[in-house]
């Protein structure tokens, strides 16, 4: 693992839960109990609907807010951890991959790029993810790449190219909603038997 890798690993995940999320969960909690307390209006003043709207609201937010920061602390803490045992073992997984054709598939809202490509050995190989942004500015795909993965997750720390530039044959839309729900599209890093000119000639 070089000294890049290490820095890659030893940064802190990123914050999941804020005081804005606190807010509007707030908000939501006040409008749902305002809303079953103006049922009772008949019987009870206008002013003691609003505070009791005001003061459950209040509760509830502060409770589970507290309790999803606990929560995520404890995630953070514990994939913290083994991120920690990678670096100290100094541990990666390194894969070289030589393809011969590919298919870009454009993004969808902010889930990152993907690829179909084909490799010297007629599988195929599916790529998909943020960690493409940086690899497709300097020219990915290539003839020949590596991919550098802490073991924990998978997480790709490095795509290397090793090769030259590789145009894609097409450049198709974004996954429909029918393919994201279909089950049928692969994993990141998933090596298939597929038909790639039908993957070429596809929707």
């Amino acid at each position: 693992m070089t000294d890049e890798e290490r820095a890659l690993l030893d940064e802190p995940s990123p914050k999941l839960f804020g005081w804005d999320t606190g807010i509007v969960s707030a908000l939501c909690v006040f409008a749902l109990v305002f809303l079953v307390l103006s049922l009772s209006a008949a019987f009870l003043p206008y002013r003691v609907v609003v505070r009791g709207a005001l003061a459950t609201a209040t509760l509830a937010s502060v409770a589970w807010y507290v309790w999803v920061q606990q929560r995520e602390r404890k995630k953070v803490r514990r994939e913290t951890d083994l991120v920690k045992r990678e670096t100290d073992a100094g541990y990666v997984h390194s894969t070289i991959y030589a393809i011969k054709d590919a298919v870009a598939v454009e993004e969808f809202e902010d889930e990152g790029v993907s690829f179909f490509l084909l490799l010297d050995d007629g599988a195929t190989l599916f790529l998909s993810g943020q960690y493409l942004y940086d690899p497709v500015e300097k020219g990915f795909p290539w003839e020949s790449f590596e991919i550098v993965r802490v073991a924990f997750k998978g997480w790709v720390l490095r795509v290397v190219p090793l090769g030259a530039r590789v145009t894609p044959s097409r450049t198709r839309g974004p996954f429909s909603d029918h393919e994201l729900e279909s089950g049928d599209l692969p994993a990141d890093g998933t090596i298939e038997q597929r038909d790639f000119d039908a993957i070429k000639t596809g929707p």
